[in-house]
């Protein structure tokens, strides 16, 4: 190799050091900018050539500028964002129905089952006493409406949820199309890889999207020979290479909300994580949930406490009443649309007059044996209405209707092995068939003297009265054997400890998300004190290739100067 070939080499080991002391300066202006990728000079041994019996290297050649990033731990990374942030979502929907719970200004539902109770216990020492008689139906309204209301704070917060799911819808779509973006714009930089250099700051951006994607769903990236990314949901995928599939929120009946689907498709998006999967729970598992069991409770104390109410006489019997329930007349009383079925036993109506004496009695058969010929709302209505002295039908918005014919004759209600008069809300205390509309019944409201304290006649006895004393504390049969205060405070138990439990898993979680961003930083982050030695190395084999080129060129003037 001639001088001049020295020198030439000598040059491109220059170059070589020329650019990776602007590699090195770039790291260093770059080592606090967030979500940056420190940057690496590939170099490489140039080709040797024979020269005699002799091999000799050309000198260095620089291969390409690459970032350093571990691809196996970003992906760890991105599972793990996934995981945190559907956790963290998840956890502000608890902390949000712990607000809507808490008993801590005695407005609760737990202590408003209490004080309903307590005066039922003071009516019961003193069944005379009016203003008694009215404080139980008072308390028994400011408990319904406290139901009523706390099903609604609940439910609104369910919606917030579920409205959520069209804001991470549009994110969704926004980060996908700007990462096909990305993928068409590297893939034309890089040469479709070709060229060994990585388009970095363009690669640092579509990082940057595909954590903040894996953060609202689970997904699975694919880096392929151009440089561009695939990106997978479940088995569908959603961005490959300068292509992404749009998606759309649309409301499913059986989950009553909306989910989260892919245009083309026409599938749900089979994300297993993430603050869409997070806000989906939020909304079934955790709001929603709570909603069926409130609901659960409201139908089991309505049910009870009417079953009982109904079957007793108040300080004066009923010159006319209309039923609360609206019913199908026509059809068996299975699909009569009652709030639950009766059974097959009779009921038992009384005549009585003005002074509430009773003039007579009367039983009406209900039928439920799974024949043709099982009562109907109708049929039961026609028996009623056969009764000397009382008019019976069923109104237009299908409600039983019953009045006396005579201003003298009043009626008033029996024994139920049915449970007929509970589920048409016939002298009912509570109306309703859920957490969303129980109430109490508007002929007590105006008149307390209808309240039902006596199974034997008006003013015979209290029976009915002690038996709806401490009633929330009996075990039902439509809650499988809880009672109504056991079945909310159970439920408000296990919120307790489901949060306390979901604590501990989502810090779990933020520690090992920590560890695998520290170990993704420790690859990708800029040192500083590194990149001094690697500026002090390039400036180092600038001087020494400088000196070279300065000695080879002095040789060269001699040899000329001969």
């Amino acid at each position: 190799m001639s001088l001049i070939g020295t020198i030439q080499q000598s040059a491109g080991a220059l170059q070589a050091a020329q650019v990776g002391l602007q590699v090195v300066g770039n790291n260093i202006a770059n080592a606090n900018t967030s979500g940056y990728i420190r940057q690496q000079l590939e170099q490489a041994s140039a080709s040797a050539v024979r020269d005699g019996g002799l091999i000799k290297g050309l000198g260095v050649r620089t291969t390409g500028i690459v970032q350093k990033v571990d691809k196996a731990l970003a992906e760890r990374m991105y599972g793990a964002k996934s995981a945190l942030d559907g956790a963290d979502a998840l956890q502000r929907a608890y902390s949000q129905l712990e607000e809507i719970t808490t008993d801590l200004d005695n407005t609760g539902l737990s202590q408003q089952l209490s004080l309903f109770n307590n005066s039922l216990h003071e009516l019961s020492a003193q069944p005379s006493d009016r203003a008694l008689g009215e404080f139980v139906v008072l308390q028994g309204e400011t408990l319904a409406s406290n139901i009523r209301r706390t099903r609604e704070a609940v439910l609104e917060r369910r919606e917030l949820w579920d409205g959520e799911l069209a804001n991470i819808t549009d994110k969704i779509n926004h980060l996908a199309a700007r990462i096909a973006d990305l993928n068409t714009q590297i893939a034309g930089i890089e040469g479709g890889g070709l060229i060994q250099s990585d388009a970095t700051g363009l690669r640092d951006q579509r990082y940057r999207d595909l954590e903040e994607l894996a953060g609202i769903l689970s997904i699975n990236v694919q880096e392929q020979a151009s440089g561009a990314v695939s990106v997978f949901i479940g088995g569908d995928y959603l961005i490959n290479s300068g292509n992404s599939r749009e998606v759309y929120t649309a409301y499913n009946d059986k989950l009553k909300g909306t989910e989260v689907r892919i245009v083309e498709t026409d599938s749900p998006l089979q994300a297993k994580e993430g603050v869409l999967v997070g806000s989906m729970k939020a909304r079934d598992s955790v709001f929603g949930a709570f909603v069926d069991t409130i609901d659960a409770m409201a139908i089991g104390l309505i049910r009870s406490f009417n079953e009982l109410h109904s079957q007793g006489q108040g300080r004066r019997g009923f010159s006319e009443l209309v039923g609360s329930t609206r019913t199908e007349s026509v059809v068996p009383l299975t699909r009569a649309n009652l709030p639950w079925s009766p059974k097959n036993g009779t009921l038992d109506i009384n005549v009585v007059d003005d002074i509430g004496e009773l003039v007579s009695t009367h039983r009406i058969n209900v039928q439920m044996l799974d024949r043709t010929s099982d009562s109907t709302v109708a049929s039961i209505v026609a028996d009623i209405d056969a009764i000397p002295g009382l008019q019976a039908g069923v109104t237009s918005d299908g409600r039983v209707s019953i009045a006396s014919v005579s201003p003298v004759a009043r009626f008033t209600f029996g024994e139920d092995t049915s449970g007929f008069l509970a589920a048409a809300g016939i002298n009912s205390f509570f109306t309703g068939d859920s957490a969303g509309n129980i109430g109490v019944n508007e002929m007590l409201l105006e008149d307390s003297d209808y309240l039902a304290l006596s199974s034997g006649g008006i003013g015979a006895d209290t029976e009915v009265l002690n038996q709806l004393v401490d009633l929330v504390d009996a075990p039902l049969d439509p809650l499988d054997g809880r009672s109504v205060r056991e079945t909310y405070e159970n439920t408000v138990a296990s919120l307790g400890q489901q949060i306390s439990l979901h604590q501990n898993t989502t810090i779990g979680l933020k520690d090992f998300y920590a560890t695998l961003q520290s170990q993704h930083l420790a690859i990708t982050g800029v040192n500083i004190d590194e990149e001094s030695i690697r500026m002090i190395a390039y400036q180092r084999a600038f001087q020494a290739s400088s000196r070279v080129i300065a000695a080879a060129s002095e040789m060269l003037e001699l040899l000329v100067a001969l």
